[in-house]
């Protein structure tokens, strides 16, 4: 309600310009309550809601996103309501991706308008951030008059979240010494747990697709067995590289334990996540791995992949994936389960009956 009622006297200051100034200690006054909440903020997610709600009172915009590449890896914030697919333009011209980042939306906000926002790209504006470690923009589309004073403001904003975001940097850093496998530089299995949570939970809250594929290598004890566990941690690693290199960077390997591996793949249905599993399970064959006696290693692998369901929990999931890898062993090995052939089957019977 005060802030409904502070947008009113700030319409009508500002447009009498006999009391502009009060208009503009107005905006101050809101610009330091928020940058107090801004400073407080530990996460990036809670940094940027209170950016956004500050420049909302303010600005009173239709669309606030930010984006941050670090790494090589791209973050996007938006608000569930836009009309994404120009603003994914945007993104994919300024930071030379395409489809290739991981996009996060706004938790739930009351204030927020539940209407779909479309725009053109030439009315947005944009502000960089920048440093040695990270690459950034904040987008914005104000819906009230710009004055002279409102670019200052930004400004201080942007700055203060440039130095949030360099300290959010430096924090993720050290979280992230504790999040990979030393061995495989895939995410551990205490990473898992918060990687799929989130995930389930944007999936669950945003009507969004989730799959995961469960991987294990085939017989990998023989290998250990043959060639020495040295030579076991360097196929490991070789495989986790090839598939690596397959996937989105805004999808996630999880060595999950052993020879087993789990991937987690947002805005994935199972078709495309089985897909997937096929041409990983073709890379895997098709790797030439050298013994250090020249003897050649041919590794294969196993695949079982599950995708979310509304009301699904995540040890649910899990099952689900791994039941299907289960399956793929108990087939022969080699091979990604469900089948596509298999799901065909299912989707044409579930036509027919419905």
């Amino acid at each position: 309600m005060k802030t409904f009622l502070e947008k009113i006297i700030r319409n009508v200051l500002t447009g009498s310009g006999l009391l502009f100034g009060i208009s503009k200690r107005m905006d101050y006054r809101t610009l330091s309550r928020y940058m107090l909440l801004i400073n407080e903020m530990q996460d990036l997610d809670g940094i940027l809601l209170e950016a956004s709600r500050c420049l909302k009172a303010i600005l009173n915009y239709r669309l606030f996103a930010f984006a941050v590449q670090d790494s090589g890896k791209l973050d996007v914030w938006i608000d569930p309501n836009i009309y994404q697919k120009p603003f994914r333009k945007i993104i994919e011209k300024d930071f030379a991706v395409r489809n290739d980042y991981t996009t996060h939306y706004f938790r739930e906000d009351p204030s927020r308008s539940s209407k779909t926002v479309t725009f053109q790209s030439t009315d947005l504006i944009s502000y960089v951030l920048m440093d040695g470690k990270y690459f950034a923009k904040l987008y914005l589309l104000p819906d009230t008059k710009m004055l002279f004073y409102h670019s200052e403001i930004i400004n201080i904003i942007v700055k203060s979240l440039g130095l949030s975001l360099a300290n959010h940097m430096n924090i993720k850093s050290l979280q992230n010494a504790a999040a990979f496998d030393p061995m495989t530089n895939c995410y551990n299995r205490r990473e898992f747990e918060r990687l799929i949570e989130h995930n389930m939970a944007n999936a669950s809250r945003y009507q969004r697709d989730l799959s995961v594929i469960m991987m294990d290598l085939d017989h990998f004890k023989r290998i250990n067995d043959r060639f020495g566990h040295l030579m076991g941690d360097a196929v490991l690693k070789r495989v986790s590289e090839a598939v690596v290199a397959k996937i989105r960077k805004g999808d996630y390997l999880v060595r999950y334990g052993g020879e087993e591996f789990v991937l987690v793949l947002p805005d994935t249905k199972r078709p495309r996540a089985m897909e997937l599993a096929e041409r990983i399970k073709q890379v895997v064959q098709d790797l030439e791995i050298k013994a250090t006696n020249g003897e050649g290693i041919r590794v294969t692998a196993s695949f079982g992949v599950a995708s979310l369901k509304a009301g699904q929990d995540k040890d649910a999931l899990i099952q689900e994936a791994d039941s299907m890898l289960y399956q793929a062993k108990a087939g022969g090995r080699n091979r990604v389960m469900p089948q596509m052939k298999l799901l065909h089957n299912t989707s044409k019977n579930d036509s027919m009956n419905s």
